[in-house]
């Protein structure tokens, strides 16, 4: 009995010293602080395609930043391709293009443009090949 209480004494003891009492303080330490930067995800479109010349997504307004990201791609592992362009929406001008990429079980592709704030932007999309599922997103650091 008695080198039972020992035995558990002692790993009590080493469980102590290892650190994980100690976990909690430190988590609390790191936890985020209210200057810390948000990313939100706005879903621009997704669904299935056929091939076509384009297609547009709807209309992104970014509001807190000139600095505008899109993640984009496509499911499929068949030699399908995908392009994809960010345009401004008032005169069509193109301001940041890829080229085309091969279709990867929804590999996220990235596409980032300067940008003015409270303006009106979308995306093209391009696909070379069969009938797709593809997704084309958008965020900004707020």
């Amino acid at each position: 009995m008695r080198v039972r209480r020992i035995f558990a004494l002692t790993a009590l003891a080493a469980t102590l010293s290892s650190g994980v009492v100690a976990a909690p303080a430190i988590a609390q330490e790191s936890s985020a602080s209210p200057t810390a930067q948000v990313v939100r995800y706005h879903l621009l479109w997704k669904g299935s395609h056929t091939p076509t010349h384009y297609w547009a997504t709807h209309d992104f307004v970014p509001r807190h930043s000139r600095w505008l990201a899109t993640n984009f791609g496509c499911y499929g592992h068949d030699g399908a391709k995908i392009k994809a362009e960010i345009v401004r929406t008032r005169d069509r001008h193109v301001l940041n293009h890829t080229g085309y990429r091969f279709c990867d079980n929804g590999h996220q592709y990235r596409l980032d443009a300067t940008v003015a704030k409270g303006t009106a932007y979308y995306m093209r999309l391009y696909l070379k090949g069969p009938k797709h599922s593809s997704y084309a997103k958008a965020y900004e650091v707020r």
